[in-house]
């Protein structure tokens, strides 16, 4: 007999304690009024209000079928991400021979199937070829050989670049579909990988289907622009729309000059009306684009403009990866570290060799998100944006923190097409709740009466412990912050239907004990050894199929294994280790009946 369940008494009532607090969250997220659930869904940040100082903020969600919503999938067009990818390489093949004096006849896109993903070079000569490949091929990293004869030559990207741009394509539409859907205000989404090519998204209390359509789907472009601080049309123009100023400030060059940045400053609501009046006033050599002036969350949005150069000089997709740096023994502000591809780099350094002092424009969907100052000619590949004055540290890692998502996710790198699209009403999952609740609660009173009367004062132990497996699943499915719907809901349902049985089958193998003779103490002891193995066998396989589910499921199914997967585990905790207190508890004292 164990002498130790007073020991165990106290774990598990300490466990339980964690739990109920872990789900005080969900108690009052589920106790909230119509109103203050649609401030929660609009504002993340508005729950906060509504908990205690003492409480967590994580909480069980509600799923699309439970609140309503919209249901969205998109599919992403890999092969025109591939295809457009192999253009631009083409492109830059082309400027990168011209420049090495390497003499070709022709540089043309070529079908394979159905895509355009290689390259034919036509050469006038054997030598023309033979130059080309070590002056120009052999330093072009991102083309590999797949056929030659003495007057051409075929090529295609490295299957390694083939096989990122691919995954990249739908893996980047993520982290970007993901940041759009938080400026909605959504804040609850599921975003998810369906397929090779699928994205699933469920937006959890949305009712405008055409704006998340407009948000989610367009394909922004990231680009480099110089901006053009030379020109001073801005100051000519007369008659300036009411509440828009021409503003003149100054930015330090390298070698101690200063150069001039000419805008004009307005609230964001008269960004139509400004773009109505410049129109047609920018000389053909530039490109007027608008960004977010001062602070954020210090009164209204302001605006400014920015003169551009209009040649892009450098793309998203010339970025490997950005990170945030907290600053350099050079410069101690916080920043941002980009590295380029090796064409991007080699375009990079010809172009800060030949722009220091000059201002360079980070522009995200036709808006300006910053346009540092080049101090120095950057080479190796490399390079750090330091974030500006007029803020403190905390606001300038939080600033680089952003920019360094903008410049790593924030354009869609390939077209999306709305495969699968639909509105789910806040009434189905309403019906649906309330009949759940219905079958849970008078089937578990059923069940809770049966296992009373057929075992006495042991099925009210395996009440009690089906009970406490049913807290801890809730209280780590609100820890995770998990999406809860109607397949979870079964999940749920099913393992609370395990965790009795696992205590029927325990309880068996202790009514055989006792019916041999033995005494509770030894009864007890011997049927728990009985009845592990069979409990650990059913157990076992149930998770098995629980994790063929998550690897293999999607959405709801995902879902459902989630809350199996999670009982799973519990059931086996609850059945084996807290029912045992109980029967140590009573058969500590030796006595000669056991209530079962």
């Amino acid at each position: 007999m164990y002498q130790t369940w007073k020991l165990r008494l106290l774990l598990s009532g300490i466990l339980l304690g964690t739990a109920v607090y872990a789900l005080v969250p969900t108690f009052i997220y589920f106790s909230l009024s119509e109103a203050q659930l649609k401030e929660v869904r609009r504002d993340k940040d508005a729950f906060s209000k509504y908990l205690p100082k003492w409480s967590i903020s994580n909480h069980i969600v509600p799923g699309l079928d439970l609140q309503g919503g919209m249901h969205m999938v998109l599919g992403v067009d890999v092969d025109k991400a591939l295809s457009d990818k192999t253009s631009r390489t083409a492109d830059r093949l082309r400027q990168f021979a011209l420049e090495k004096k390497s003499a070709f006849t022709q540089i043309e896109l070529m079908a394979d199937g159905d895509l355009q993903t290689r390259i034919l070079v036509r050469f006038a000569s054997p030598n023309d070829l033979s130059h080309f490949n070590k002056a120009v091929l052999d330093q072009f990293g991102e083309l590999v050989v797949v056929s030659q004869d003495n007057s051409s030559l075929t090529l295609q990207l490295d299957p390694r670049l083939v096989q990122s741009t691919r995954r990249d394509a739908v893996d980047q539409t993520i982290i970007t579909i993901r940041n759009r859907v938080d400026k909605m205000g959504v804040t609850e989404p599921s975003i998810s990988k369906r397929g090779e090519d699928q994205i699933q998204i469920q937006l959890p209390g949305y009712d405008n289907p055409d704006e998340a359509k407009s948000l989610i789907g367009r394909t922004a472009q990231l680009e480099f622009q110089m901006c053009d601080d030379t020109t001073l049309f801005l100051t000519a123009l007369k008659d300036l729309p009411k509440d828009v100023e021409l503003v003149t400030s100054s930015y330090h060059r390298p070698d101690g000059t200063s150069g001039k940045d000419i805008f004009l400053a307005f609230n964001e609501n008269k960004l139509i009306e400004v773009k109505a009046f410049l129109k047609g006033k920018v000389s053909s050599e530039n490109v007027i684009k608008y960004g977010k002036s001062g602070q954020a969350g210090l009164g209204p949005v302001m605006m400014r403009t920015y003169t551009l150069y209009k040649k892009v000089v450098l793309a998203g997709d010339d970025l490997v990866n950005t990170s945030v740096n907290m600053g350099l023994e050079t410069d101690p502000r916080p920043g941002v570290s980009i590295t380029f591809s090796a064409t991007g780099a080699r375009i990079f350094d010809e172009l800060t060799a030949a722009n220091i002092g000059n201002r360079m424009a980070i522009v995200l969907e036709d808006l300006v998100d910053s346009a540092p100052v080049f101090q120095t000619r950057i080479s190796g590949g490399s390079a750090n944006i330091s974030m500006g004055g007029g803020r403190t540290r905390e606001e300038s890692i939080k600033d680089a923190n952003q920019l360094s998502l903008v410049l790593k996710s924030g354009a869609l790198p390939a077209p999306v097409t709305f495969r699968e699209e639909r509105s789910v009403g806040p009434s189905l999952g309403a019906d649906s709740v309330k009949s759940g609740e219905r079958a849970f609660l008078v089937g578990s009173l059923l069940v809770i009466l049966l296992m009373i009367f057929y075992y006495r004062l042991s099925g009210f132990f395996s009440v009690v412990a089906v009970l406490m497996n049913l807290v801890f699943m809730l209280a780590a499915l609100a820890l995770l912050g998990a999406t809860m719907t109607l397949p979870g809901i079964a999940g749920l349902l099913l393992t609370f239907g395990m965790a009795v049985d696992a205590n029927v089958i325990i309880n068996e193998r202790i009514r055989e004990e006792l019916r041999r003779g033995k005494m509770p103490s030894s009864a007890v002891k011997t049927g728990y050894e009985a009845a592990f193995s069979a409990v650990i066998d059913s157990h076992v396989t149930t998770f098995i199929a629980g994790m063929v589910l998550w690897q293999y499921g999607t959405g709801p199914v995902q879902n459902f294994a989630m809350t199996l997967l999670i009982g799973t585990v519990l059931s086996i905790f609850t059945a084996v280790f807290i029912t045992r207190i109980f029967f140590d508890m009573i058969t500590s004292k030796g006595p000669k009946e056991l209530s079962i």
